[in-house]
């Protein structure tokens, strides 16, 4: 009978560990809420942060992120070229790349110069992570003074709370001072605070989740909006839709305009994208096209006008999309549009990009510049960038970007992903 039993306990057994795994290891989707003890509330306590950000299971949300931009690191270098910015320094937690925990959070300044880094480590693992760092004089893992690093940079234990502090400040303030209240947040997949506006993004709480009803998107809104008070995340742009519509509403005297890139067409030996800008008539022309001044001494651009919008485009194919574009463009933005009064919200900015179509339409810029020896290798890198930072978006149908006000709404949200 025990001979029996054997096969069946150690199946059960092997089962139980592949579901513990699964359930607290395995890359997934796990959406939670910060608590008010959490680690958002202790990297915050410290105070004179400008913006910050926190995940619940950073090993399985962010693990699933890394397999859908495949090269993660790569990426984020890519995007930090792109933004004109340094390529981040992340340092690594033992053999993770991200520390399995219930939650992390990080606060940073505007500047960069102060950030605190907070974990909820497993509590087992913490204990043979400390162990570890102590037997390899590792003071990421074990805890104390980090050598080499360019700002002062320290790292403690308090239990299984592990906290990074970079740039002066003290983990001890931060676990001592009264964590400020939070906002009840819905569950998310991650958080982003910010304590004063960022260009177009309004200060706030920002959370990162799958909208409700709807397992394909996946949307980071300002909390409590959505944004589409204002303009819809996938408007009717007609039968042949451009990859790329940026609108701008009226803003500090400068008036309502809009941007279209079309799809290829041939010119000659090339393929190159087709482009329009809207303007209201008679105003100043607030956006104007990529080497507009160049292209309009060798002989001028097509002009037009349709539904209240005065066009200007690069070939006449492309002013003929614009024409056909500009009634579902006004139903968005309307070019005499004045911010309204009272609770209704004016679009400020609206951003809608069919991502397959973009990255084949950046591919193929790369290649025509590759072939082309008076350009710059700069700019080829630049087209290599956009092309690693729009190859994971296009599973996507759509992307949008919508930011409205007042009140203040924003939202960017991927629709229809695989």
């Amino acid at each position: 009978m025990r001979a029996r039993l054997a096969p069946a306990v150690a199946l059960l057994a092997i089962l139980l560990l592949a579901g513990y795994i699964y359930f607290w290891y395995w890359p997934r989707e796990r959406p939670a809420a910060p608590e008010a003890d959490g680690s958002l509330a202790r990297a915050m306590a410290a105070g004179g942060f400008d913006a910050c950000f926190w995940a619940p299971f950073p090993h399985q949300n962010l693990g699933v992120l890394g397999r859908a931009l495949g090269d993660w690191r790569g990426y984020l270098d890519a995007a930090a070229r792109v933004a004109g910015l340094p390529p981040p320094s992340i340092p690594a937690f033992g053999p993770f790349a991200v520390p399995p925990a219930r939650d992390i959070a990080a606060c940073s300044d505007a500047a960069g110069g102060r950030l605190v880094v907070s974990a909820r480590i497993y509590p087992a693992l913490a204990v043979i992570a400390k162990a570890a760092g102590r037997l390899a004089g590792n003071p990421w893992l074990a805890g104390g003074d980090v050598e080499g690093e360019r700002r002062p940079t320290r790292v403690s234990w308090e239990s299984s709370r592990w906290t990074v502090t970079v740039g002066g400040g003290s983990e001890e303030a931060s676990s001592s001072a009264a964590p400020p209240p939070l906002s009840a947040l819905p569950p998310g997949l991650a958080v982003v605070l910010l304590e004063r506006a960022a260009g177009s993004f309004p200060a706030g709480s920002y959370l990162l989740r799958r909208p409700p009803g709807d397992s394909a998107d996946l949307e980071l809104a300002l909390a409590g909006e959505t944004g589409s008070e204002a303009a819809p995340f996938e408007p009717d742009l007609g039968a042949s839709p451009p990859v790329l519509l940026a609108t701008a509403g009226p803003e500090g005297g400068k008036p309502a305009a809009a941007f279209a890139l079309f799809p290829a067409v041939s010119h000659g030996s090339f393929d190159l994208p087709g482009a329009a800008v809207f303007h209201p008539p008679g105003g100043a022309e607030r956006w104007p096209l990529p080497a507009q001044g160049l292209l309009g001494l060798l002989g001028g651009l097509p002009r037009g006008g349709a539904a209240g919008w005065s066009i200007v485009a690069f070939d006449s194919a492309s002013l003929g999309r614009a024409v056909a574009l500009a009634p579902a463009l006004a139903r968005l933005l309307p070019p005499a549009a004045t911010p309204p009064a009272g609770p209704s919200r004016a679009l400020r900015l609206g951003i809608w990009l069919r991502p397959a179509p973009a990255l084949r339409l950046v591919a193929d810029l790369r290649k025509i510049c590759e072939q082309v020896p008076l350009v710059e290798r700069r700019q080829v890198q630049r087209f290599r960038d956009w092309e690693a930072l729009l190859t994971p978006l296009a599973r996507c149908r759509r992307a949008a970007l919508l930011a409205a006000g007042p009140p203040e709404s924003f939202a960017v949200r991927l629709s229809g992903c695989d």
